[in-house]
This record gives structure tokens, sequence and C-alpha cells, in this order.
């Protein structure tokens, strides 16, 4: 294999790479999306399997990271001119990862605010009104020993 085949073949598997990882943005963005209609709608059991199924997102967008950093090494020592391709797979990374990162913000801050209400109904359900108990008769708080 020569200088030029090997190059070739150093551009197609970052290429492969990068459209693996924006399929795997992809999903991660349908993921935060269904997590959010869950909290919105209070499922808790369909905010846990979101919340599971983000985990293995994640792990599998930082798997691919780690296989795509070395391959962008050679890819600047065997092609120093850009490819437009790779340019653009990038951008589109870059661009999604900031989708991400907005999404998640929103359903953080969404769920923060349901907690917040849940908070209050359990607050307002403790002070429920409750009839007077017989035992609980005001108690005298002073002692007159004088007579």
């Amino acid at each position: 294999m020569d200088t030029t085949d090997r190059n070739a073949a150093v551009l197609e598997r970052l290429r492969e790479m990068l459209v693996r990882q924006r399929r795997k943005f992809a999903a991660y963005l349908n993921v935060l999306e269904r997590e959010g209609e869950a909290i919105r709608e209070g499922d808790a059991e369909r905010l846990a399997a979101c919340v599971e199924l983000e985990g293995s997102v994640i792990a599998d967008i930082y798997t691919l990271k780690k296989v795509i950093d070395p391959l962008e090494d050679l890819y600047q020592v065997a092609w120093p001119g850009r490819e437009p391709a790779v340019t653009e797979l990038k951008t589109t990374l870059e661009r999604m990862s900031a989708e991400v990162i907005e999404k998640n913000a929103a359903n953080r801050a969404l769920l923060r605010q349901k907690m917040d209400e849940m908070r209050l109904e359990i607050a307002s359900l403790r002070r429920w009104p409750r009839p007077p108990s017989a035992f609980a008769a005001a108690a005298p708080s002073l002692v007159d020993i004088m007579t």
C-alpha cells in the first residue's frame, strides 16, 4: 500500500467515523426530545428509560470521539489542504453539539420547574385542614408556684 492509498484510506475512515458520530448526535437529539416530552407529561418511567438510553448514546459518542481524534491527527498530516466533505461534516457536528447542549439545558430547566411544582403540591397536601385533636389542647406554659 503506497502513501496515496494510505492517505485515501485515512480520509475514508475519518469520513465514515464522522458520519457515524453525526448519526449518534441525531439519535441523542431524538432522545432529548422524547425526554422533554416525558418531563412535560410527568411520565417518570418514560423519563427513566430516556435517561438510561441517553447514557448509552453519550458513551457511544465519546467512544467515537476517541477513535476520531487520532484519525484527525493522521488526516492533518496526510491532507494539508482541507477536504470539503470533512470540513462540512465537522461543521455539522459542531452545530449538532450546540443544539444538544441547548436542548439539554432546556430539559434541565423544565425538570427543575416540574420538581418545584411537585414540591409546592406536596407542601400544600401537608397543610390540608385538619380537625383539632382533643389531645392537642393548649398546655399551660407557666406554672404559678405562689399559690
